[in-house]
């Protein structure tokens, strides 16, 4: 039987009589070897209802965690989702609201416009529509007169993070915005960002990182000026940098209006009004490994707009993580020398979930 866990997929057999599971990992090198053993199933602390609610004609489907025995009002987060593909099932979001619910948390995690059974196209979605789902699942909760609610608030990662600020702006009296990874500037900066940061991280040389800069500087001034000019321009450069062995790092455009041109105009974004607008407290996560939303051109612009909106906020660095919230795979230590030094798997921290329970706690 095949098992596919947080460290990767793996080939298993199934003790039927004793009920151990063992296991070898189907790709890692060296051989990952797993023995998991049956324990007493424990009670979930929380119950799971099945939900739809609807933002104009897009029917959204999820599910609905409510903490039991909870006399006093409990605060309720809704999920948020990244790019892609994402609905309940997801693995870290799955993970979290669980982690949330069995802390006393009432989570909503809905599946996004075009996945699991919600209907619509998220591919031709931008971040309002993402924004005005979000909302209504906000709406949905407030009308559930059955649920001893205390505040409802958003929490939202990586793209989540661009969308949950313009959520929060739409509904009335927010309790509360997490924004894991999120970004403090435009959706062109950030991309421009992760090509620079990605770059150094495996290695390339200064001269290799300039020249995909400056590929995606041209790139985005097509974008935005939308000229036969700059079309000429970048399909110059672009002729220049075939055979770079970096080039699936930035975006080759087919055509003119091919669909990435047009989604990249569709999708013109700076968070800084949503941010500087925003009316309730507000945690922002960032993870000091990050090439994708590095802190050091995020940090101090957060700072900035959450100021200006002059609400409460905290902005943390958790050390070690990437743009997943997962530290890195390292040795303790150097040369061989077992048992003192070894591989310290990747995890998530648990100042990272804490940090999210104890925000939404205060």
């Amino acid at each position: 039987m095949g098992l596919k866990i947080f460290y990767g997929d793996f080939d298993c057999f199934l003790n039927h009589k004793i009920g151990d599971l063992t296991g070898i990992s189907k790709d890692a090198k060296p051989e990952i070897r797993i023995h998991l053993k049956r324990t007493a199933a424990t009670e979930k602390s929380f119950t799971e209802e099945e939900i739809k609610f609807a933002n104009a004609d897009v029917s959204l489907a999820g599910v609905l965690y409510k903490p039991k025995k909870s006399e006093n009002p409990v605060p309720y987060v809704i999920l948020v989702h990244r790019s892609g593909w994402e609905n309940r099932e997801t693995p870290w979001y799955q993970s979290m609201a669980y982690i949330l619910a069995n802390k006393g948390i009432g989570v909503l995690l809905y599946d996004k416009r075009g996945t699991g059974k919600s209907t619509g196209n998220f591919s031709l979605a931008d971040f309002n529509d993402f924004a005005e789902d979000a909302a209504s699942a906000f709406n949905y909760l407030k009308a559930r007169h059955d649920l001893n609610y205390a505040k409802i608030g958003f929490a939202g990662a990586s793209q989540g993070g661009w969308v949950v600020p313009l959520a929060a702006n739409k509904v009335s009296n927010c309790g509360f915005a997490i924004l894991i990874v999120g970004p403090a500037v435009s959706l062109y900066e950030q991309d421009i960002n992760r090509v620079q940061y990605t770059l150094a991280e495996e290695g390339y040389s200064k001269e290799s990182i300039h020249s995909a800069l400056r590929y995606s500087g041209l790139f985005f001034k097509y974008i935005r000026n939308n000229t036969t000019k700059d079309w000429d321009a970048l399909q110059k450069y672009t002729a220049e940098i075939r055979g770079q062995k970096w080039i699936d790092q930035v975006d080759i455009p087919q055509s003119k209006t091919g669909d990435d041109v047009l989604w990249w105009r569709k999708n013109e974004y700076d968070p800084k009004e949503a941010l500087s607008a925003i009316k309730c407290p507000v945690l922002s996560i960032l993870g000091e490994k990050d090439v994708l939303v590095p802190p050091a051109e995020n940090k101090n612009k957060m700072e900035t707009y959450l100021t200006k909106a002059g609400v409460k906020h905290n902005i943390i660095t958790i050390k070690d993580c990437g743009h997943d919230m997962i530290t890195q795979g390292k040795m303790n230590g150097t040369g061989d020398n077992w048992p003192y030094t070894y591989w310290q798997w990747q995890k998530q921290p648990e100042e990272f979930i804490n940090s999210i329970f104890d925000f939404i706690k205060k």
